[in-house]
């Protein structure tokens, strides 16, 4: 059994309970972002080049081309695997970024006869009288796994479910409006700025706001599973294009011109 994830923190603490527990399993990690940007290339890995040097530009620890080479080394890892008839465990969300992974995944996996399962982690958890909602896959610590029997939650995957999946996907590359975004229930093309108005919402007419603390209340607020660097690189086009003034200081700030 191979897991398959769509989150590198999320398969790090997949990784780090099966090594709690002893257990032998591979984890293919392949954080794509493909709720984000171009996905209409004949390469699509190539495509996420563009994305992750963004990515890199507003997270100075990361480090975009260790990053591309992590997803190429997955990706040709999950097709040996697939056709040398391995098992694979397909993990996502309601979220952009890991439906959007998950049915590009069906599209790659369609023609191949290897048992496959997902697992269709909900975003809502409940234990005892408690509700727990995750704002991003990676929100599973290793104790959720059994606490909330998230492995029960596996099913299997038919070659037909992954055809009606792939046609979902097919349909979004041929559109392939830079965002992708779910909308009750549906996932859907969007324009490049369909997130701005979240974060132009955290903003004051009155004065300016800190840049993080403005992300950080959009990010609570507003849609989950989009990156604060995305955020960042919002924030650096609309002051480019004069929508927003940028103070520079010990806490950089932003508000409206």
């Amino acid at each position: 059994m191979i897991d398959i994830v769509f989150n590198d923190a999320f398969a790090r603490s997949l990784k780090y309970y099966y090594e709690q527990r002893e257990i032998e399993r591979q984890v293919i990690s392949l954080p794509l972002f493909l709720g984000l940007g171009d996905i209409a290339q004949v390469n699509l890995l190539e495509t996420r080049k563009t994305l992750l040097r963004i990515r890199n530009t507003h997270e100075p620890s990361g480090n975009s081309g260790t990053l591309y080479q992590m997803i190429v080394t997955g990706a040709a890892d999950l097709q040996a695997a697939a056709a040398a008839g391995e098992s694979l465990r397909i993990w996502w969300t309601d979220l952009p970024d890991d439906l959007c992974g998950f049915i590009w995944l069906c599209e790659e996996l369609k023609g191949f006869k290897a048992p496959i399962s997902m697992v269709h982690v909900p975003l809502t958890l409940t234990q005892g009288n408690t509700l727990y909602q995750l704002d991003s896959i990676s929100d599973l610590t290793p104790p959720d796994f059994d606490n909330h029997h998230i492995f029960r939650l596996e099913t299997q995957l038919t070659q037909e479910t992954r055809l009606a999946y792939s046609n979902q996907w097919r349909a979004l590359k041929r559109d392939n409006t830079p965002v992708r975004v779910v909308l009750n229930g549906h996932l859907l093309s969007q324009p490049i700025d369909f997130y701005d108005r979240f974060l132009l919402a955290n903003l004051s007419r009155r004065q300016a706001v800190e840049i993080d603390e403005a992300i950080s209340n959009t990010i609570s607020f507003g849609p989950s599973g989009v990156p604060d660097w995305w955020y960042r690189h919002r924030i650096d086009y609309l002051v480019s294009n004069k929508v927003l003034a940028f103070q520079e200081g010990h806490h950089d700030r932003v508000g409206f011109v």
